[in-house]
């Protein structure tokens, strides 16, 4: 009972300031399981729940003898991640596609979590006191637990468990100040990098010292957010809660001051490296404005630090599939420089929490238009077709992905990194790529009841479920892979239904112009304002009909930077097809295993002064099992390419404006396919300038 009695000491100092409360979210999320995939989205998440999501418990010793259960693994670097990870995952996985076989391992996880719990609430492996952060990913998957569960005991258990281990939160920050946060001197200090598995020298000049927590604290406010708004408002444990989340804040490394918004954010490839460099570190805060201004009350200013700190990395270190590089820490814009697949899955989460978390369309709609190319290009990018295996970092330009290159181009990791496999370089991305999917899923709809709004935010085909509007919309698409979309709504009563339309329908006059929206079999005015189309539904159904369709093209465009030119379908970036071969390197249990990639055409190849392209090909999806298998990818276009000398630097194609003479000029008709079907790939192309002399 030590930790209730240190609770109730906590509560009584808590009373004596002043009350909180948080701002309520202006798009609300709906409970997790209201949303279910579909369609394609559907068979590529039960391909995931079928693959390593359900048999990393069976065989993979950092999830199968954890020592959140007892067992001798996931201790890599002194944390215990993996397990958490893992469970981030898990959780909304198998909700959304109904899997009883993972869901019961799941909750043989937690069970096994809980009455491991120790006597001062403490959660997980207790080898090191500071260790703050191997606790926040399970916070977040015990909300999302919490969440599905209907009401009744296990629910109640759920928020039992997360109120005491935030007790012990707060006592081991009042018996050691220093442990989660960070001290006032400049530091020189050596410290082994958790996602590195290696030691590594960390330069801090002038700035507080921080810790993986300190970096990440943001995650845990959220969660302490989370259960702390199921309580009354007067309850003193909530405003305890949020004293709590406060003194987070206050310890945590600040972002904005210290980084997005200073004169020391990088702006080039980091050479000597830290924790805020840290490409994961970076993606995670992206959410901290937002997050803290539920409970400052500055909504407005708390989006603005989230969206510039997003807008500093695409500027700087910005990548054509949407995410920016991270090869273990910021590589600048170089096509040819990695991003770690745990940066994708992290930047997805705390871009869906900067829309959720905006003061208005106008700011929502940046990103979500950014979370879409993520999850269209860089998450699929950075995983194989059969979710079976991944690289640790994943390149926009490559021609090969082999183990043991010991010549590459990053500079901060092994060199297994760009390998597909079971756990390249360090095991975090499996453990941790899990959320992915599931979370995009369970963000594709909000709702607002009080002005009585659906906003379909993102276009994925779906089934939505609003208990508030008593509504049921199920969105019938192929989309991104093929043009249109449906509502299929049944509704008790009127609402607006607020869609977002993706930039190439705002921006793309052509795209734009072929858009027609019927509302219940009528043409309707298709204006757009801050980026959203407003329908009203104002009739009512007892079953489901097709209420909203909007049909539109998608054309090739071309999109040209310093970086090299690049060619989308829609929010598809494309790539160009290296008729990849495969050669197995190790066999792990099941159908797990490392590969080498090599390519079977050239790569040297750029974009003519005037592209020429034939039709978009789309293929049926009664035929492909795997959405994202390069030999029957539902999308393909021809393209007419030609032939450069285009070098390489420590085995990948050099920046593509960089030393370029022009070749023989030979024409030839390429494939492109979406990048999302492709493990090694070109997909920054140099292009012939006007001057018929010169190639950029």
């Amino acid at each position: 009972m030590s930790w209730l009695l240190t609770l109730l000491g906590f509560m009584v100092a808590a009373s004596a300031t002043a009350p909180h409360s948080l701002v309520q979210e202006r798009w609300q999320r709906l409970p997790l399981g209201a949303i279910r995939p579909k369609g394609w989205l559907l068979t590529q998440m039960t391909l995931q729940s079928k693959a390593l999501t359900s048999h990393l418990p069976l065989f993979w010793p950092n999830i199968a003898n954890t020592s959140w259960l007892g067992g001798f693994a996931d201790v890599d670097g002194g944390i215990h991640e993996n397990t958490p990870y893992w469970l981030n995952g898990a959780v909304p996985l198998a909700v959304q596609v109904e899997d009883e076989e993972l869901m019961k391992t799941v909750e043989q996880y937690f069970e096994g979590i809980f009455t491991r719990q120790g006597s001062d609430g403490w959660l997980g492996p207790d080898t090191d006191r500071s260790d703050f952060w191997s606790r926040i990913p399970f916070m977040l998957a015990l909300a999302q637990y919490h969440e599905s569960l209907p009401e009744g005991h296990q629910r109640s258990r759920c928020a039992s468990v997360a109120h005491r281990f935030f007790t012990a939160v707060g006592q081991r920050l009042e018996e050691q100040p220093l442990a989660f946060g960070q001290s006032q001197r400049p530091v020189t200090f050596s410290v082994l990098a958790p996602e590195r598995g290696c030691a590594a020298l960390f330069i801090e000049e002038g700035v507080q010292l921080g810790s993986w927590s300190s970096m990440r604290a943001h995650d845990l406010i959220w969660s302490i957010h989370y259960f702390a708004a199921l309580l009354p408002a007067n309850s003193s444990f909530a405003h305890w809660l949020l004293d709590l989340a406060k003194r987070l804040h206050e310890a945590a490394f600040q972002w904005n001051e210290q980084w997005f918004n200073s004169s020391a954010f990088a702006t080039a490839p980091v050479i000597l490296d830290s924790l805020k460099t840290h490409g994961v570190n970076n993606a995670q805060a992206v959410k901290h404005g937002v997050v803290w201004a539920r409970q400052s009350g500055e909504v407005q200013q708390g989006f603005a630090e989230s969206w510039l700190a997003w807008s500093q990395l695409q500027r700087f270190h910005g990548q054509p599939h949407g995410a920016f590089s991270a090869d273990e820490h910021l590589a600048g814009t170089n096509p040819s420089r990695g991003t770690e697949l745990c940066a994708v899955v992290e930047a997805m989460w705390s871009l869906l929490l900067t829309a959720q978390l905006a003061p208005n369309d106008r700011s929502a709609v940046k990103p979500l238009d950014a979370l879409e190319v993520l999850a269209y290009n860089a998450l699929p990018g950075s995983l194989s077709e059969d979710l079976w295996s991944h690289p640790y970092l994943q390149l926009a330009n490559s021609y090969q992905a082999l183990s043991h290159e010991v010549d590459h181009v990053w500079t901060h990791d092994g060199p297994d990194s760009a390998m597909y496999g079971l756990a390249p370089n360090y095991p975090c991305c499996t453990s941790n790529f899990h959320q992915g999917y599931p979370k995009f899923a369970a963000n594709l709809f909000f709702e607002s009841p009080e002005t009585k709004e659906i906003i379909s935010a993102l276009w994925a085909p779906s089934l939505a479920r609003f208990s508030h509007l008593g509504a049921q919309i199920e969105l019938k698409t192929d989309y991104p892979f093929n043009a249109g979309v449906e509502y299929w709504i049944q509704n008790e009563e009127p609402f607006q239904l607020t869609i977002r339309l993706p930039p190439f329908l705002r921006d793309d006059p052509s795209a734009a112009a072929s858009l027609r929206v019927t509302l219940e079999g009528r043409t309707v005015n298709r204006t757009v304002v801050d980026g959203f189309l407003r329908v009203q539904v104002t009739s009512k159904a007892e079953r489901p009909r097709l209420a909203v369709r909007l049909d539109f093209a998608l054309e090739p465009r071309v999109s040209r930077s310093s970086e090299g030119s690049t060619v989308h379908v829609g929010p598809l970036l494309m790539a160009l097809d290296l008729a990849e071969e495969r050669k197995e390197v190790r066999r792990h249990a099941f159908e797990a295993a490392d590969w080498d990639t090599f390519t079977r055409k050239s790569w040297q190849v750029a974009l003519p002064e005037t592209p020429r392209f034939g039709d978009v090909r789309h293929r049926s999806f009664d035929l492909p099992p795997l959405p994202h298998d390069a030999a029957r990818c539902p999308l393909a276009l021809e393209a007419e390419l030609v032939g450069v000398r285009w070098p390489a630097e420590h085995q990948a194609p050099a920046a593509p404006p960089e030393a370029l003479v022009p070749g023989q000029a030979a024409r030839s008709n390429r494939t492109l396919l979406p990048y999302a079907c492709t493990a090694i790939r070109i997909s920054a192309f140099p292009q012939q300038s006007t001057e018929s002399s010169r190639w950029i």
